[in-house]
This record gives structure tokens, C-alpha cells and sequence, in this order.
């Protein structure tokens, strides 16, 4: 019987991908940011609005993986047959 590693294990073992998956999507942003018309996409383009409630999403819930995919999630109707 395998006992589940506690979540102070997990974390110990986890934290420096997690720290270099944050800092990753920080510098793409930056570079977005600084790029010419940078300001205008963060501000506007649905790509990224979806990747900052992905990010609250993060913060707001339980079931953080599951609540992220929906973020992305292509909810509308599917086509109709003919």
C-alpha cells in the first residue's frame, strides 16, 4: 500500500518548476507588453483575457485543473448536420 506524499512534500518537490512556469508567462507577457500596439493586445484580445481568468481561476476555486480547462473550453453550440 503506497501511503500520498503531504502537501508540504508536494511543494518541496514541486516549487521550482511552479516558480519557472510563473516567471515564463511573466516574461512572455513583458514582451507583449513591449512590443509596438503591446498594450493595446493585452488589453483587447480574447486569448489573453482568457489566460488572465485562467490565472484568477487559479485563486478562486476548488478544482483549479478542471475550472483552467474550462476557461479554454470551446462552449459553443456544435454544428448542425444536415
Amino acid at each position: 500500500m503506497t501511503s500520498m506524499r503531504d502537501a508540504k512534500k508536494i511543494l518541496e518537490e514541486q516549487f521550482l518548476e511552479m516558480r519557472w512556469r510563473c516567471l515564463s508567462l511573466a516574461a512572455d507577457l513583458d514582451r507583449l507588453e513591449r512590443a509596438p500596439g503591446g498594450k493595446e493586445l493585452l488589453a483587447t484580445d480574447a486569448r489573453l483575457q482568457k489566460l488572465k481568468q485562467a490565472i484568477q481561476k487559479m485563486y478562486d476555486t476548488d478544482h483549479r485543473a478542471e475550472q483552467v480547462q474550462m476557461v479554454f473550453s470551446d462552449m459553443s453550440a456544435p454544428p448542425k448536420r444536415n
